[in-house]
Order: C-alpha cells, then structure tokens, then sequence
C-alpha cells in the first residue's frame, strides 16, 4: 500500500512537471522575443530612425512582423516600453548632489550628470517629438521627465533661489530648468554645432548668471 502511494505520488508529480515545462516554455521564449522586439526598436532609434516601421523593427529582432503584432496591441504600445527603457537608463546615471557642497562644485555636479543624461536620451527624445503627439502615453512620460529634472534643479540650487526675493524665485527656477532642459541642449549640440564641453560650459553659465553667482 505505501509502495503504491509513494509510485502514485512520483507519477502525478512527473506528470504535473511535465505539464507545466511547455508553458513555462513558452513563456520565457514569449518574453525573450518581447525584450528582443523592445531592444530592436531601441537600437534603430538610437541610429536615428526616429519612426521605425514594424517591418524594420522585425528584421532588427529577427521574427516576423506578425510577432511584433502579437506581443504589441499596436507601435505606440511599442514605443510606449521604449519611452520607460529610457527612463530606466536616466535611473542609471541619476546620482545624488549633495547639498552641503559649495555652488561650484553643485553646479559642476550637476552640469555634468546632466550633460551625459542629454546625451543618453537624445535618441529617444527625438523620437518622442515625432511620436508624442500622436500618443498620450509617451507626452505623459516626457511629462514626468520633465518635472523631475526641475525638481532635482529646484533642489540643486535651492540655496540660491532662497536668497532672491519672493516674487522672483518662480521666474527664476524657470530661467533655470530651461538652461538645463534636453531643448537647450539639443539646440547647443545640432543646430550650433557645440560639443559636448562646449554646450556643457554654455549651460553652466548660464546657471550662473541667472542666479547671479560670480566667479
């Protein structure tokens, strides 16, 4: 009798094992195909194909433009993960800027960071320019992005922009964000040609006269 409950018992644990393989299977192929789907369309955006098309997307994965339809609704769900990879990537880079440090060394702090973090997101940004106004969800994280980057200038130079008077604090944190903003960068670095030290320098002065902080 124990003999055949212990057999039993083998036999439907072998039987449920192998029931459950072909789904945990499939749905590991069903997710690398998903995340090489979502990496195709980031390495073409990062070419400068600012409007992949699901063909080229499917040729980059390599599966069939069918795939890409099966694990996407449609390319702005597709862009839509795109917009949160790049999101995680600016997660990367983020590093804390201590407050207690002089305005130097926050300035230079914070030009820095986010001379490289610009750079990162150039491609998707573009991307998101020819995409956004087509789709709520993509305008919603470059929102958030957005937001987030005046808040962490807010913070960087809160020291300073307590020191001006009341009235003039709004006007000036605006001045601020929009000197750090990718806009301001992408026009230093396409249309005048800077490189990355020289739009990175023109930023930081103008953070500096904004706030009126001298040499």
């Amino acid at each position: 009798m124990d003999g055949g409950t212990t057999g039993g018992g083998v036999t439907a644990a072998t039987a449920s094992v192998a029931e459950d393989a072909p789904v945990d299977g499939r749905t590991a192929r069903a997710r690398r195909t998903r995340e090489a789907i979502v990496e195709a369309c980031v390495a073409l955006i990062n070419q400068g194909d600012v409007r992949p098309t699901a063909p080229r997307i499917a040729q980059e994965a390599g599966v069939s433009v069918r795939s890409v339809f099966q694990h996407f609704d449609d390319l702005e769900a597709l862009f839509t993960m795109v917009a949160e990879r790049a999101v995680e990537q600016v997660a990367d880079l983020l590093r804390p800027i201590a407050p207690e440090l002089s305005f130097d060394e926050r300035l230079d702090a914070l030009v820095a960071q986010r001379a490289q973090l610009l750079e990162a997101i150039t491609p998707v940004r573009r991307a998101g320019a020819v995409h956004g106004p087509m789709s709520p969800a993509i305008r919603s994280k470059v929102q958030a992005g957005h937001e987030f980057f005046r808040a962490e200038v807010e913070q960087v130079f809160a020291p300073e922009l307590a020191a001006a008077p009341a009235e003039r604090r709004e006007r000036l944190l605006d001045m601020v964000d929009l000197a750090a903003t990718w806009a301001s960068w992408d026009v230093l670095r396409t249309l005048d040609g800077r490189s990355i030290d020289e739009a990175a320098a023109v930023v930081a002065e103008m953070i500096r006269a904004v706030l009126g902080v001298g040499r």
